[in-house]
């Protein structure tokens, strides 16, 4: 029996039996290909398939292959969840190792946290840096990432690999196709096999939550200034190349203060800078970064991801600080990661630098964000 005939059937038997995966996979078109690597992926609203390799599998298997998929696509992995910083087979093993510890799959083996001595119970972003800084590297980079534990399905060469690259090649984050999947979640009743601890969290992860990457990219929209430069490559639109034409230049200079007070993580300061540096790579002339606790502590420039960030723990915090600094450097923008836990700054007078305020985690937004939205935007950062 053809592959594409095996999966129907499944799915023919899914509908009653397990209703949020039948769901979720309906929003997806089956396609063959049989250059990839491994036997089943999903992403961009496809599933595809090797029929070479998932001819070789029995249907027990091929149906807990299709398992795996699913709950993967119910925990948004291929659509809004890529982690920043990992590589295509770093992120596919996190996910594997989320579905390994969620989801007893009695007759496929796939990756758990303990093949990488993990702890269980981590974020699937947690589990992909962390699987990521074990990983073999890459071709042309020289010496090993980290002495640690790598499964022998992979080996210290990285032989094994591309499997996980091709299975993770078709995700990209996708907003609508995530609120469908939402859709499918929320109305579901009955979940099948699906542990009710797992249900709670999948239904937890489609409530409304601040997405702080996009409000760093619509701040840096919201501030980005225009410099109009002459230039005789391009005609006047009254007088053609009799006159000088006009062009407009985009640049927005950027303040990144960090508060260093002693109760941020160095966990979250380095994915803080990297997913900073990412959401302002365009149209930014400047992206500076301070430290300060009651005073400037660090000054200096970003311009690739930090790989290591020390966070020294010191005594109170002042935002007059940086928004001092921010005012008399003549920025356009100012974004502030804290947890909050200080007096409410005083603006000064002709202050024209817009801020956003980056909280920490729920608690400090919670508590904090009545205040900040007095002078700037706020949104939240979550790791998970």
């Amino acid at each position: 029996m053809l592959t594409s005939e095996r999966l129907s059937d499944i799915l023919q038997r899914w509908f009653i039996s397990e209703p949020p995966m039948f769901g979720v996979l309906c929003l997806h078109e089956t396609k063959e290909n049989r250059g990839m690597t491994c036997p089943l992926r999903c992403g961009q609203r496809r599933l595809e398939y090797n029929p070479e390799l998932t001819g070789r599998m029995s249907d027990t298997e091929l149906e807990e292959c299709l398992r795996a998929e699913a709950v993967r696509i119910l925990m948004g992995h291929p659509y809004r969840r890529r982690p920043d910083g990992c590589s295509q087979a770093a992120s596919a093993l996190g996910s594997n190792v989320t579905i390994g510890d969620n989801y007893d799959h009695r007759s496929f083996e796939i990756e758990k946290p303990g093949d990488f001595n993990l702890e269980t119970s981590l974020p699937y972003e947690v589990y992909s840096r962390e699987i990521e800084a074990l990983l073999p590297p890459g071709p042309g980079e020289p010496g090993s990432k980290k002495d640690s534990m790598i499964p022998d399905t992979i080996g210290t060469d990285g032989a094994g690999l591309e499997k996980y690259t091709d299975l993770s090649e078709l995700w990209d984050e996708d907003d609508l196709t995530w609120s469908e999947i939402s859709g499918v979640i929320s109305s579901t009743k009955d979940w099948g096999s699906i542990p009710g601890e797992f249900a709670e969290t999948l239904v937890a992860s489609t409530k409304s939550r601040i997405n702080w990457r996009t409000a760093l990219a619509g701040f840096r929209s919201s501030i980005l200034c225009s410099r109009r430069k002459l230039t005789r490559m391009k005609p006047s639109r009254r007088s053609g190349f009799d006159q000088m034409g006009s062009v407009r230049e985009f640049s927005t200079k950027v303040l990144v203060a960090v508060d260093v007070s002693g109760s941020i993580s160095s966990e979250s300061l380095s994915y803080f800078y990297g997913v900073v540096n990412s959401a302002f790579r365009y149209g930014v002339e400047a992206l500076d970064v301070i430290e300060f606790d009651c005073g400037i502590t660090k000054v200096c420039s970003l311009r690739k991801k930090l790989k290591t960030v020390e966070a020294l723990g010191r005594g109170g915090t002042s935002f007059n600080e940086p928004i001092r600094y921010a005012h008399e450097n003549g920025y356009d923008g100012l974004v502030i990661l804290t947890d909050g836990y200080a007096p409410e700054p005083v603006i000064p007078q002709g202050f024209r630098c817009g801020i956003l305020w980056v909280c920490e985690n729920r608690e400090s937004y919670a508590t904090h964000e009545h205040w900040m939205k007095r002078s700037g935007r706020v949104c939240v950062m979550e790791l998970q």
